[in-house]
């Protein structure tokens, strides 16, 4: 129930108990759209700075188009952290998983696996099929 069909019932309803139930369902959907406007205006406020701040620090030294550019150096370090904190402590899986995780993002990085694949996704996007 939206806020004007609550308040049409609250004008038709006589009985004393279902008006005040009434007034707390418009009470709270009033509340409800408040606080959603509150959270939308912030929401752009926030959008607004990020933007601001975004024009005002690049230095052309990331895309800012293409937010998943970054990724595969972010993984680097994370993984080059996580493999220099293992210790005789860490389980079996976790020492697996962080070594075989930095491999393979040297392996990838060395062959340039992902910079094929972004050249396919824009063939794909402009022919509907990458090239042979």
């Amino acid at each position: 129930m939206i806020i004007e069909e609550a308040k049409q019932k609250l004008k038709e309803e006589k009985d004393e108990y279902k008006l005040e139930c009434l007034q707390i369902d418009l009470d709270e959907k009033k509340y409800g759209k408040a606080s959603m406007e509150l959270i939308a205006k912030d929401r752009m406020r926030e959008i607004s700075m990020w933007s601001k701040l975004k024009k005002e620090f690049d230095d052309g030294s990331f895309d800012t188009q293409d937010h998943n550019q970054h990724q595969l150096d972010s993984y680097h370090e994370v993984y080059k952290h996580k493999v220099t904190s293992l210790t005789s402590g860490s389980s079996q899986a976790e020492v697996f998983n962080a070594i075989g995780q930095l491999h393979s993002i040297e392996r990838i990085k060395k062959s340039g696996e992902l910079e094929n694949n972004t050249e396919k996704k824009e063939q794909i996007a402009q022919h509907g099929k990458p090239n042979p």
